[in-house]
């Protein structure tokens, strides 16, 4: 009972130091990467995926009003009969009725675009958080993604969030999503390894290890769905470890949570089907050689059924995959079989550097004693295909991802780092045991040290996402209004920006080359301030000159200079 009564305490010792850390590194965060601002946008915006500067005329908010869910059930069964009833008249020629006409005219004007009139602040307001009329709107959550890259999990529990908070963006949002999910990932991990990898001691060590790590509070720090994905990979090997030690009977309980780990991951991010299928492969020939044809039968049926109900649930994921530019870009390189072990290399590189402080002979000798106790423990034996189980999942997801990532950074192979912690931590463990006649005189100061290590490292080197763009920082001061300039031909970068211009009253964006068009668009009130966001890249001083000029306003005097997002900010008063 005390040695019950002492392993929850370190348990809740080690998740408590966890979470106040990532609370004090939430309060130091700064500013957004543009994909978090996504998140947002993706997530609360009312069927708008990406922001959309200037008049839109009939747009898809307006075609779902007239068509489709409308802002209640009974607008939704209302267009329904309706649908029906010109579908019918047009001989169910989807394509071809005044339904899918609309909707082209809809989805045209909310394509995503740049301005040369003025939008209210307010636009980007309703971008990042959930306006009175879009509470609870899962049907713009879905429509948006359809729009992106990604399936709407994610989004799905930030707009929830958001909607509970009507009106209100802030970063605690997706911050208390990824803190929930990283928390529950801890108690997870600590579970699983307890119950089939190496009892309580080594569960604690690696809970450690990872819960104080770098890569750990990174994986808080950004907000988008990675922490969930992390979450969900962790859940869909523990259900496959359940499922083995029941000598591989899938049903009841176990059934279930393979359901919904393979379903949550799925809907989370494509990529977490590669490590599944990696997982699915190694348990596969387990239980062939196990000869557990029956359950066998049952596991690939299983896992067909939750595969087409994924579908049906989220279809657009084959148009993603096969017709999007990602998904293209990604069966391109897996087609082409170029493959590149340097790429492989940056992205481990970042791994031991988030991890293990860049700390590579920490990894090596690790993997080769985790590998050693498969082959060689006793007693309690653990087959050396649950070690399969473990590694060869994680080697396979990370050699294919780091040939078709379009960036090759940490963020993508997130959710394997509880798994090389636990590579280590265990490797070094059965050393431990193998040279001290009574290991658990230094598990104390080992976990202790540890820990210091660990929490040293991470507070060494502040998470990645910490202080991106430093939006945070600026604050725009009351009535006044904002010219933003892009650089020409250039991708509309101010919806990086959207924290900032939200607390605009009004907000132009315009490139460089086309600043004329904005000639007597802007009349100055005294008492107001003129902002005007330069893209970095910009010449400052002569795009400014230049603005002046064309809202001849070239009487005001620069106040002060706002550093922060993608472009620098200069106020200009009487």
């Amino acid at each position: 009972m005390k040695k019950l009564w002492i392993e929850k305490s370190i348990l809740v010792l080690i998740i408590t130091v966890s979470l106040v850390t990532m609370i004090v590194y939430g309060h130091q965060k700064e500013g957004y990467h543009l994909d978090e601002i996504y998140s947002y946008g993706l997530a609360n915006s009312e069927y708008l995926p990406f922001m959309h500067f200037g008049e839109s005329g009939y747009d898809v908010k307006d075609w779902m009003s007239e068509y489709g869910a409308g802002e209640s059930l009974r607008d939704l069964v209302t267009n329904l009969i309706k649908d029906f009833q010109i579908l019918k008249e047009c001989g169910f020629d989807i394509y071809g009725s005044e339904i899918y006409q609309d909707y082209l005219v809809a989805q045209a004007n909310s394509a995503d675009t740049y301005t040369t009139t003025w939008v209210s602040g307010q636009d980007y307001r309703d971008y990042l958080a959930v306006s009175e009329s879009n509470t609870f709107n899962y049907a713009s959550v879905y429509y948006n993604q359809r729009g992106d890259v990604h399936p709407p999990l994610y989004y799905i529990l930030l707009h929830t969030v958001c909607s509970v908070f009507q009106g209100t963006f802030s970063k605690w949002f997706g911050l208390g999503i990824n803190f929930a999910m990283l928390t529950a990932t801890l108690l997870l991990l600590y579970h699983m390894i307890k119950k089939h990898l190496g009892g309580t001691m080594v569960a604690l060590s690696v809970t450690a290890a990872y819960g104080l790590s770098n890569g750990f509070m990174t994986s808080a720090m950004y907000l988008r769905m990675y922490a969930l994905l992390t979450f969900m990979t962790v859940l869909y090997c523990h259900v496959h470890l359940e499922i083995a030690s029941c000598d591989f009977e899938v049903k009841g309980k176990k059934r279930l949570l393979l359901v919904v780990s393979t379903l949550g991951g799925f809907l989370t991010h494509y990529y977490f089907v590669l490590y599944a299928i990696g997982i699915a492969a190694v348990f596969v020939v387990w239980m062939s050689i196990c000869k557990r044809w029956k359950p066998l039968l049952q596991y690939l049926l299983t896992l067909f059924c939750t595969t087409v109900g994924g579908l049906c649930i989220w279809p657009f994921a084959l148009k993603h995959v096969f017709q999007g530019y990602r998904g293209q870009a990604s069966l391109g390189t897996i087609l082409s079989g170029e493959f590149y072990l340097s790429k492989t290399k940056l992205i481990i590189d970042h791994v031991m550097w988030q991890l293990m402080g860049g700390q590579w002979w920490l990894l090596l000798p690790g993997i080769v004693l985790f590998a050693i106790i498969f082959i060689r423990s006793r007693g309690k034996n653990i087959p050396v295909a649950k070690g399969l189980l473990l590694v060869l999942p994680v080697v396979w997801y990370v050699l294919l991802v780091s040939q078709i990532v379009p960036y090759l950074v940490e963020r993508y192979v997130m959710c394997t780092f509880p798994f090389w912690c636990l590579f280590v931590v265990a490797g070094v463990t059965y050393a431990m045991n193998k040279l001290v006649k009574k290991p658990w005189k230094l598990w104390v100061p080992a976990l202790a040290g540890a820990m210091l290590l660990l929490f040293g490292n991470c507070y060494g080197n502040p998470p990645d996402y910490l202080y991106p763009g430093g939006q945070e920082t600026v604050m725009v001061p009351d009535h006044t209004d904002c010219v933003y300039v892009l650089p020409d031909d250039s991708w509309n970068e101010s919806a990086g920006d959207s924290s900032i211009l939200a607390q605009c009253d009004n907000v132009a964006v315009v490139y460089k080359n086309e600043l004329d068009c904005l000639n007597g668009t802007y009349e100055y009130e005294a008492g107001r301030v003129l902002m005007v966001s330069i893209h970095r890249e910009l010449d400052i001083e002569a795009v400014l000159e230049d603005v002046k000029k064309v809202l001849s306003v070239e009487g005001l005097q620069e106040s002060t200079r706002l550093y922060g997002g993608n472009a620098v900010n200069i106020l200009l008063t009487e």
